[in-house]
Order: C-alpha cells, then structure tokens, then sequence
C-alpha cells in the first residue's frame, strides 16, 4: 500500500491494514480452488502476485491463462489485455539443449 493511502487508512482506522503477498495467494489460491477459472481477474491476480513473488513460471502459467480467458465483460477485457501485456514482458525460460 502506498504511503499516501496507508496515511489516509491511518485516519479513518486505528492501524491500517497490513498484508503479506505470500497472503494475498493464499486467498487467489483459494478462490481457485472453489471454484476454478472462474473470474479472469482472480487469474491476472494470481499471475501479479506470482510476480512479485519471482516466480515466474506460475506467474506466466495464470497469465496465459488469463489472456486467453474468453471475454465476455467489460472486466474480462481489462484483465485480458493487463495479462497480455504482463506476459510480453515476462523474460522466456531459457531452454538448455
């Protein structure tokens, strides 16, 4: 969170929320298990998450499957088009021959 929001969330609560990305997967993680593929942005989360986590080849597994999530909302669009961006700019794995 950014030191302006966390300044705002310190206003209005006692101490601002905190959260950990090893957290946040927990819950994407969760969500995929209840019920699997179903909200493209939770997969674009995951990949963004995965990300930030340097793991890069469970990051560029959610965003493939994210970028080629059917789009059928203006909101499968967004994370359709994020996810395509994100994995253009997610380094190959080197394959050793």
């Amino acid at each position: 969170m950014p030191w302006y929001q966390r300044k705002i969330a310190s206003m209005i609560f006692t101490t601002p929320p905190t959260s950990s990305f090893e957290e946040a997967l927990g819950y994407f993680n969760k969500a995929e298990e209840v019920d699997p593929r179903f909200y493209s942005h939770n997969l674009l989360m995951l990949g963004k998450t995965y990300i930030k986590l340097n793991k890069e080849d469970k990051a560029r597994y959610y965003l493939d499957l994210a970028c080629n999530y059917p789009v059928s909302t203006d909101d499968d669009m967004l994370a359709n088009k994020e996810a395509c961006d994100l994995l253009s700019k997610i380094k190959p794995k080197k394959i050793n021959i």
